[in-house]
């Protein structure tokens, strides 16, 4: 293989890298807290959404365990659906972007989490001043 075609392969590869590189708007401090990943999905939802990329903050339950994440669609024009979690960050998905549960359940089993899902829902989908009827949440939210 001669240099022009070395070249051009490595060219390729970093242009198929950069499209699919997770875009920038997750907070310094995201991750760093316990028991933060409620506003830690909400800043990063903003963030996002402050760049032009369209994001979701995900509430996923289940018996044992609640979580906060943010769905979103990264390029924008291609819509490949992400998900960004503190422990894990950006990982790609291939799920319905209108139905969390679906999101919900590609990210579990992403992570291979064979916990039932009890219940997943976008918190922007809640009726102003409604909130969840969540277990207590002290020791059952994931971080």
């Amino acid at each position: 293989m001669n240099t022009l075609s070395k070249l051009c392969v490595c060219l390729g590869l970093f242009l198929v890298g950069c499209t699919s590189t997770p875009p920038t708007g997750v907070p310094e401090w995201a991750g760093s807290y316990k028991k933060a990943c409620l506003p830690e999905a909400i800043a990063v939802a903003q963030g996002l959404r402050a760049s032009g990329v369209q994001a979701k903050v995900l509430s996923i339950h289940t018996k044992d365990w609640g979580h906060a994440t943010c769905a979103y669609l990264y390029p924008p024009g291609k819509n490949r659906l992400w998900v960004w979690d503190s422990h894990w960050q950006s990982v790609p998905l291939r799920a319905w972007w209108n139905d969390p549960k679906d999101i919900a359940k590609a990210w579990m089993k992403w992570r291979y989490d064979e916990t039932p899902l009890e219940d997943a829902f976008f918190q922007e989908d809640l009726p102003e001043k409604q909130l969840p009827n969540l277990p207590n949440t002290n020791d059952k939210w994931n971080h």
